[in-house]
């Protein structure tokens, strides 16, 4: 009997700087995330007085990224909330690996919390990805000098 495979067991999201190995772990994904965050900031893509904490759970894989200097009542209609909670979750997206099949899981998931000025969540968003599919096939460590 031939095994029935289905086309999304063979595809995944590849983010454009992931990659498996040596150099690929949890603890280099936040390293480069932070730098990738400052950049950004620094072309304006982020606003100058939202600041970003990014923090690991190896264990849980599990990337967080808590968001200060936001609030509903200084952004009532939420424009910016949602612009920096989308940038942020597509800029960690490029460094994730996740297949489409139902049993493997993602290299990481990211949970984004927006913190008032209280220090509590007001905000948050979780998930693993966001990009273009690609074959199985496709697997490739990018040097990221």
């Amino acid at each position: 009997m031939t095994r029935y495979e289905s086309t999304i067991e063979c595809l995944v999201l590849w983010g454009t700087r992931a990659g498996i190995g040596p150099g690929y772990t949890l603890e280099a994904v936040a390293v480069r995330l932070s730098e990738d965050i400052a950049e950004l900031r620094d072309e304006g893509g982020i606003p100058a007085h939202v600041r970003t904490v990014i923090g690991i759970l190896p264990q849980q894989r599990v990337l967080e990224i808590r968001v200060e200097g936001l609030s509903v009542e200084a952004d009532p209609d939420r424009t910016t909330i949602r612009e920096v909670a989308n940038t942020l979750f597509e800029l960690a997206s490029y460094f994730n690996i996740v297949a489409l099949d139902p049993a493997t899981p993602p290299l990481f998931t990211q949970r984004i919390l927006l913190v008032g000025p209280d220090g509590h969540p007001f905000s948050a968003m979780v998930g693993a990805a966001v990009g273009d599919v690609e074959p199985l096939t496709a697997q490739r460590n990018q040097s990221d000098a």
